[in-house]
């Protein structure tokens, strides 16, 4: 499909209004049927109330939606949201909501719902690093039943594409504000494309054209409106003050106001009931406009007042309404993917965002580098003489204390803007958190594997550590699992602490109290017993202790003549063997078999700590 210009838009032409046509092949026709037909929303007396404040959010509401295109309108704070996310089952926890609601005459669940419904977020949060195409296909990979074939996804992907005018932006990248990618309008269609995947019978959008220009948003609603006039979904979105040909768009309107039903009805009437109740519309007035400020009149007079219940027209919802399309089959469960093929597409997504992003890869290859190169130099050739026995214990600790900092604040500030994604995909039951965790914990891997991987290369022969590739290969592996607690410690403190505000104030305390502890100001033979709990805690010590035995065993200092100890007798060096440093600072106090232990232990913990945090914390 061509790309709509402005006049185009306009004047309403150049978008192809063409119903939803069900083709393909036979597994996308099955889904098409399990599905056909627009849903019916029936409440009646909704009652909303907000836990802590004891407002009443929805005052009694009550209501039908028979198909077509819909729009939710009314004042800031006059429960339009509110009303969506009740009818959606999204409510926040702890909301009071009473009343009857029915999908096709019958209560629903918001597990029920997900299986024929879809719902567009006012936020369009998305993958920045994947085209459109490749974000519709990993959602019609996760979403779309599991017999279907890889043509099939094309198929869908396609189809939806050109539905939504979103083909000549297929090999787009989304982007972000910091990467350039497609534009805000395209934006909030591919959202759209995303929900249309599964041919849903009812779709939810709030504010659907917030932040769009007039061209972008009078082209969204003219391809909803497509959308709707088809018969196959019905369309319920909220919107605040429509311009003109938008509102013209609407089949029908329901007007709130603090939480209470204005109106209800179809919107080419509303006109004409403000007019027969003393409110013409002005000439040349935005209809949406006008009624907003009949209503801000009215309310401001009071609800006992003869302004504000002339302007009340409500069909009555009887009982019989809530059984409204009951004759139609049950509500069909979705044919989702296996937890093993969530679990596999995740990781290719996972690794394909990665790929994208090699600008940042990049970034840390080089930052290990010259870490690596400046460590390496201050301590260069650090030798076996006596003046190396404290620099080496720094440098040592130093090690670990760089690998657990650069490990942390590399994940510290993405994962958090990744909730919101998450919890989008998770409520509209693209996959499981199990699956979506473990696969991007192993996706990557490989980048949080790869900078102290080159960091130990360089920093262990500059240095002039012991020349022993089992030593070497040692050195390393504590560097990985260093880097990879940290993370790990980051990551769990991102997903309890939900915020990238929280979690920049938390992760700083907790890796200040691994450095205290980490061994080297206080070694663990002169820690007080009263901070041993404390002291667990740290993976840096546990790092710390396994390198030191690493390059302490089996070292042999020398010293000059005028730096021997003489003793009844006999000459020595202050400090001869490795192992004298070892004994004196308790640094064998564990073996290098539990220092791994213990840090694998630590990195799984943590990673089920932030697995608990995305499973539960769905806020």
């Amino acid at each position: 499909m061509e790309e709509v210009t402005e006049s185009e838009v306009t004047s309403g032409e150049g978008i192809e209004m063409e119903p939803i046509a069900v083709v393909g092949p036979a597994h996308e026709i099955a889904l098409a049927k399990s599905n056909k037909g627009a849903a019916t929303l029936v409440w009646k007396g909704l009652t909303l109330q907000a836990p802590k404040k004891k407002k009443i959010l929805l005052d009694n509401v009550s209501g039908k939606i028979t198909g077509g295109f819909w729009a939710i309108m009314g004042p800031s704070g006059s429960g339009k949201t509110s009303l969506l996310n009740t009818l959606a089952c999204r409510l926040d926890r702890g909301m009071k909501v009473s009343g009857e609601v029915s999908l096709n005459g019958r209560e629903y669940s918001r597990t029920e719902l997900k299986w024929i419904g879809g719902y567009v977020m006012q936020d369009d949060v998305l993958n920045a690093h994947l085209t459109v195409f490749e974000t519709l296909m990993y959602t019609a990979q996760l979403r779309l039943p599991r017999d279907l074939k890889h043509d099939d996804h094309i198929h869908k992907v396609n189809d939806v594409l050109e539905r939504m005018g979103l083909t000549h932006t297929r090999d787009t990248i989304v982007g972000s504000p910091m990467v350039k990618g497609i534009s805000g309008g395209e934006r909030k269609r591919l959202c759209v494309a995303m929900e249309l995947m599964t041919s849903p019978q009812l779709l939810f959008l709030d504010e659907p054209t917030s932040g769009l220009d007039s061209v972008s948003a009078l082209s969204l609603c003219l391809r909803l409106k497509a959308i709707a006039d088809a018969g196959e979904c019905t369309i319920v979105c909220t919107i605040h003050q429509p311009q003109a040909k938008i509102f013209a768009i609407f089949d029908n309107l329901v007007l709130l106001s603090k939480g209470a039903l204005v109106y209800s009805g179809r919107a080419d009437k509303a006109l004409h009931h403000f007019k027969k109740i003393g409110y013409p519309c002005p000439a040349h007035e935005n209809p949406a406009d006008h009624f907003m400020d009949v209503i801000s009149q009215a309310v401001s007079a009071g609800k006992a007042s003869k302004d504000y219940s002339d302007i009340i027209s409500v069909e009555d919802v009887s009982a019989a309404d809530l059984k409204i399309g009951s004759n139609r089959p049950d509500f069909v469960k979705r044919d989702s993917i296996s937890w093993f093929r969530q679990f596999w597409v995740l990781l290719r997504r996972t690794v394909h965002e990665q790929i994208r992003k090699y600008d940042l890869l990049l970034i840390q290859v080089i930052q290990a580098i010259i870490i690596g190169v400046l460590v390496g130099t201050v301590f260069l050739k650090i030798g076996v003489d006596q003046l190396s026995v404290k620099k080496r214990q720094s440098l040592l600790f130093f090690c670990c204390i760089n690998q657990g900092v650069f490990g942390a604040l590399v994940v510290i500030n993405s994962f958090p803007g990744e909730r919101m994604l998450i919890l989008r995909e998770r409520a509209a039951g693209t996959y499981k958190a199990s699956a979506y965790f473990l696969a991007k914990t192993i996706g990557e891997a490989f980048c949080q594997v790869l900078q102290p991987a080159i960091f130990s290369v360089i920093v262990y022969w500059l240095v002039g550590l012991q020349a022993n590739a089992l030593k070497f290969f040692g050195f390393m592996l504590f560097m990985i699992l260093c880097n990879y607690s940290a993370v790990s410690l980051a990551v769990a403190i991102s997903a309890l602490g939900r915020t990238t505000d929280m979690a920049v104030t938390i992760l700083p305390m907790a890796l200040e109290i691994s450095r205290l502890l980490g061994g080297f100001f206080l070694p663990p033979s002169q820690l007080p017993s009263y901070f041993s709990w404390l002291d667990a805690l740290s993976y840096v010590k546990y790092a710390y202790l396994g390198i030191s035995q690493i390059e302490l065993g089996g070292l042999v200092y020398n010293c000059t003549e005028a730096q021997m100890v003489h003793t009844n007798g006999t000459s020595r060096c202050p400090v001869q063997y490795g192992n004298e440093t070892e004994a004196d600072l308790g640094l064998s106090y564990l073996s290098i078999g539990g220092c791994y232990g213990v840090l694998l232990g630590y990195i799984i913990g943590f990673r089920i700590f932030a697995y608990l945090g995305i499973r539960f914390i769905t806020w």
